[in-house]
């Protein structure tokens, strides 16, 4: 079965350097966009699981609020992992005990339309 198509934004409110946090089929979202074309992630940092609505988004890299982690928000890939703690950047030498063992893991990706001044999204 298809994944479903749900209207989530207008297409105005989807914006360069801004993220907007939306709900579809119970899932949280951040929708953004990257040169001129919107684009949908899975709201939940794969570090420990927190929202990301509060991060910054600029050139394409979404940052985490919580623990700095980077990731290309056109296609989920972890850019850097782990390397602060609420926000805070900290030595490397304390980023392995930041990330709680946990190995590096990109964002989930979730596949975006637009037609007619709306945004939709496949979940």
């Amino acid at each position: 079965m298809a994944p479903e198509r749900i209207r989530v934004a207008a297409a105005a409110e989807v914006t360069e350097g801004s993220l907007l946090a939306v709900q579809a089929a119970g899932k949280k979202l951040l929708l953004s966009r990257v040169n001129g074309r919107a684009h949908a992630v899975i709201d939940r940092c794969p570090h420990m699981g927190m929202s990301m609505a509060k991060g910054t988004v600029a050139a394409g890299v979404v940052t985490c609020p919580w623990h700095n982690s980077r990731f290309d928000f056109c296609t989920g890939s972890n850019m850097d992992w782990a390397c602060a703690f609420l926000g805070v950047s900290m030595p490397k030498w304390t980023h392995k005990a930041i990330a709680m063992g946990k190995a590096p893991a990109p964002l989930t990706v979730v596949p975006v339309e637009e037609s007619d001044g709306q945004v939709y999204v496949r979940v």
